[in-house]
């Protein structure tokens, strides 16, 4: 690595498209991935299904620059030259090489979420956290000893002009070693800033992401995965039925009603939690549907925590939340293509998404793609632009 390595905190941006040729677009068509590349670890082979999946804006977390458990390698950088495409680097945290990391972990470089993009980026920012569970800067934290590294989560943020349309696209990948209330913070944070993004006249909006909801099956055991009251509040569902259910189904009347007043009242389940008000009112949903059911969709199933048939700890982890856009085609594993549809000049809109293999999840992600062994992947969608009705 001859360059620089960005800081915590900082967004770099490069663009690897051939600007003298003008991008080859299916007609008013648009696809959209999620993906957990787990660092990169195999790196050749995600590079060569991005290329056949050929999305039009990817969302990728857990992207290596110069760790050692990666070679080294800008895997990012590799990635957007090798698919010709613009691409947007959040470094998250800067990875420490430390005696106590295992060599599959080990660091040296940094570590961040990515955004990649056929088209033009507008605009670039970040969503900050409220909170933060694990404090990464503090040496006696005692998840900092056994991965040592500086720097704390934040969620990217892209403007990009695809066709006929503006589209904000967020790329997150929530902590997972803390409990189900702080993920719903979180998840109110991004919401708070959608509607932001809306207010400023941006309807159209993709939340893709890691979302980490795994609080349920055995890890309701862990102190790690599961450290807060409602370890065994939600019983008989999992993390992601609870968004599904009790976040994304109660809408914020100011974005899902012609003429809502300024009235609210918060989301009552949120509150029951023991969340504060002012959580409870950002957990209202601005208008984001998940094409992906949470009870039937699965992106991660750990075969450490399988007894005979039965799954001890799955679920789905990865989101792909969409505001007006009309989803066409979705698909999980390397045999779909999700399909999502933007607005032409004329008003119509349509687009496709992506796909994985094996035990891999569109739209979900390659995440947990550990060593040989992959487990769940990414998630697409086929969408079409929705036409305002408020």
């Amino acid at each position: 690595m001859g360059e620089r390595l960005p800081s915590p905190g900082s967004i770099i941006q490069r663009d690897y498209r051939d600007l003298q040729t003008p991008t080859p677009h299916r007609s008013e068509t648009l696809r959209l991935l999620q993906w957990n590349i787990e660092r990169g670890y195999k790196l050749p082979g995600i590079i060569e299904e991005l290329k056949q999946i050929d999305a039009d804006v990817i969302a990728l977390q857990e992207v290596d620059i110069g760790c050692e458990r990666s070679g080294s390698l800008d895997t990012g950088n590799e990635i957007a030259k090798a698919l010709g495409l613009n691409y947007a680097f959040f470094c998250e945290f800067e990875e420490l090489r430390s005696p106590l990391r295992t060599p599959e972990l080990q660091g040296g470089g940094v570590h961040g979420n990515a955004i990649l993009s056929k088209f033009d980026i507008l605009d670039l920012g970040l969503v900050q956290h409220s909170v933060h569970p694990v404090d990464w800067n503090k040496a006696e934290e005692p998840r900092a000893r056994l991965e040592p590294r500086r720097g704390e989560r934040a969620v990217l943020r892209a403007r990009i002009a695809a066709p006929g349309t503006n589209l904000v696209v967020y790329c997150a990948h929530l902590e997972v070693f803390c409990g189900a209330l702080v993920r719903m913070r979180h998840l109110a944070d991004i919401f708070n800033d959608a509607r932001s993004q809306i207010d400023q006249g941006y309807p159209r909006i993709a939340i893709l992401g890691d979302m980490n909801t795994m609080a349920h099956g055995v890890a309701r055991l862990s102190p790690s995965y599961c450290c807060d009251r409602m370890r065994f509040r939600f019983l008989g569902s999992t993390e992601g039925e609870v968004w599904q259910d009790k976040i994304l189904s109660v809408p914020d009347p100011r974005y899902s009603e012609p003429h809502a007043t300024d009235a609210l009242a918060p989301n009552p389940h949120v509150l029951a939690w023991g969340l504060p008000p002012q959580v409870a009112l950002g957990a209202l949903n601005p208008g984001f549907s998940d094409p992906f059911d949470a009870r039937n969709t699965v992106t991660l199933d750990n075969p450490k925590y399988r007894w005979g048939p039965w799954s001890l700890m799955a679920g789905k982890l990865d989101w792909m939340m969409l505001r007006q856009l009309t989803v066409h085609s979705t698909s999980l594993g390397n045999q779909g293509v999700p399909i999502m549809s933007l607005p032409s000049s004329s008003g119509g809109v349509n687009r496709h998404g992506m796909q994985v293999d094996k035990a891999i999840v569109l739209g979900a992600s390659l995440s947990r793609l550990l060593g040989t062994q992959i487990v769940y992947k990414t998630i697409g969608a086929g969408l079409k632009c929705a036409q305002p009705h408020w």
